[in-house]
């Protein structure tokens, strides 16, 4: 089906490029980029190269209609690898490049959801660590992510490579209590379920409650036996 994107380009002096989506697929877009040099006499030489300056393709056209290209991409496409500019080559000149066609945050523009935490224990000569992992199962890149601990204070933060989890170390020696992972983007922030840590054990301040709970009930239960005697 034809997708609802309209044309975004930028243009460099003599030359234009542009793009639009012609087809969306769960995990890919048919892509259509098109470079014009309308200044050109034809026959015009059109080159299509990558962010790293490599040849991805070439056309010639033999009228004054500009190139167009067709470009495969999937979800495991890099920002890198849909960074574009094109050239335009006739008979009596150069013209170009173009400026970079950046098309990622458009095509893949989608909000941080699906975080999820997973924590390893190790033990080592300076005590036991624990390893969390945190990895969003969707978003748009670039994800950072957040260690959270106690009272929402940011322990550390990371920003791996897109599809990869950010992995926390905690020294339980020096640090307790409950962690959660946070992943923000420039379009959303999600947040994962809090992890008691070391597991099991109950915080300082919820031990005291607890103890403070349980004389509280012992009292009340007193209470109410010495009146049943009566």
């Amino acid at each position: 089906m034809l997708a609802a994107y309209g044309f975004s380009g930028e243009q460099t002096g003599d030359i234009r490029i542009t793009y639009k989506v012609l087809k969306v697929y769960p995990r890919g877009r048919l892509v259509l980029i098109t470079c014009h040099a309308p200044e050109a006499p034809p026959p015009v030489t059109y080159s299509l190269f990558s962010n790293r300056g490599d040849l991805v393709t070439k056309k010639v056209v033999r009228d004054d209609k500009p190139a167009s290209f067709n470009i495969n991409v999937t979800l495991k496409s890099s920002p890198d690898l849909l960074t574009y500019s094109c050239q335009a080559t006739s008979d009596l000149s150069t013209y170009g490049p173009s400026t970079r066609l950046q098309m990622y945050q458009e095509l893949w523009n989608k909000p941080v959801s699906q975080l999820q935490a997973n924590f390893t224990l190790h033990h080592g000569d300076l005590g036991p660590t624990v390893k969390l992992s945190c990895l969003a199962s969707s978003g748009s890149p670039p994800i950072i992510y957040y260690l959270i601990g106690d009272d929402r204070h940011v322990h550390d933060h990371q920003k791996p490579l897109p599809g990869k989890p950010a992995t926390f170390s905690i020294p339980l020696s020096q640090m307790s209590g409950w962690f959660s992972c946070q992943a923000k983007n420039n379009i959303s922030m999600d947040s994962s379920a809090r992890i008691l840590l070391p597991p099991g054990k109950l915080p300082l301040t919820a031990t005291y409650i607890l103890a403070g709970s349980l004389g509280t009930i012992a009292a009340v239960t007193s209470v109410i036996m010495s009146s049943s005697r009566l």
